[in-house]
């Protein structure tokens, strides 16, 4: 019997126009009315997962930054979070830095963006969450030495031939990820979904099989290879899809819903 599911935000619960929709509400709210709980393990950081856990009313506890810290939206603390440890840190933001990339920068609990592309990002990133809690900075490596800020994760997009995954591979102390085929994700080493997945599952006293995991990119693979129930996306790759028990439509038919419907049976 299913007791917790892990949700995916992005390409799961959210729409194609990165919104949560009526029918997945619904089925979250079914679900914790028949004492399921319901949890967001998502890419995005906290003000953003937050807002969705009070717009979905979905469980306190919430994986945010791609396992890199688990909070509790309840007070807003951030209950665990784990860094890139130096200097590899360093060298991840040397790596990504001046290639004509747009880098959301999560730095402990900072989020930096350089101006350009916060510009960008306030024409076509409707998420004032994330808009207030960004600081601009032309120099981000300068920023983070002087406030003495760790880095907790990187998030990387445009165009794919400037992507610096040969450089960052040769890293150690990271993980080289993806939530989409359209942009790189670092983390520290041994940070994922599945990490933080287990986590919250014990701090709500749930065994890992009992629990359901749903999601849709490389991303999520730690997450669905714990629980002990694995959802796919309809709008997965393949290897997604390989790795799950169940396919559920793709998330322009609501099929995080289904998915969570589908643990109530």
């Amino acid at each position: 019997m299913i007791k917790l599911i892990s949700l995916d935000l992005d390409g799961t619960a959210l729409n194609p126009e990165g919104r949560l929709s009526p029918a997945v509400k619904e089925a979250a709210a079914k679900a914790r009315r028949a004492g399921v709980r319901v949890v967001f393990n998502t890419g995005r950081p906290a003000p953003e997962a937050l807002a969705f856990v009070r717009e979905a009313e979905t469980d306190c506890l919430v994986s945010v930054l791609g396992g890199a810290a688990v909070v509790d939206c309840a007070t807003g603390r951030t209950l665990r979070r784990w860094d890139v440890e130096q200097p590899w840190g360093t060298k991840v933001l040397e790596a990504c830095l001046g290639r004509g990339l747009g880098l959301m920068v999560f730095a402990g609990e900072k989020i930096l963006v350089e101006p350009e592309y916060k510009a960008l990002l306030e024409r076509v990133y409707p998420y004032p969450e994330f808009h207030n809690a960004a600081t601009v900075t032309a120099d981000i490596l300068g920023y983070m030495e002087a406030h003495g800020l760790p880095l907790t994760k990187v998030h990387g997009e445009g165009k794919p031939e400037r992507f610096p995954l040969k450089e960052l591979s040769a890293l150690q102390g990271i993980t080289l990820t993806s939530s989409s085929a359209h942009d790189f994700e670092v983390v520290g080493a041994g940070v994922d979904k599945g990490r933080t997945l287990a986590l919250i599952a014990d701090m709500y006293g749930i065994p890992l099989e009992q629990c359901a995991a749903v999601g849709d990119s490389d991303n999520d693979l730690a997450a669905l290879q714990a629980a002990g129930l694995a959802i796919a996306m309809g709008n997965s790759p393949q290897n997604v899809k390989k790795a799950a028990i169940r396919i559920a439509p793709p998330n322009s038919e609501d099929g995080a819903a289904w998915a969570i419907l589908s643990c109530l049976k």
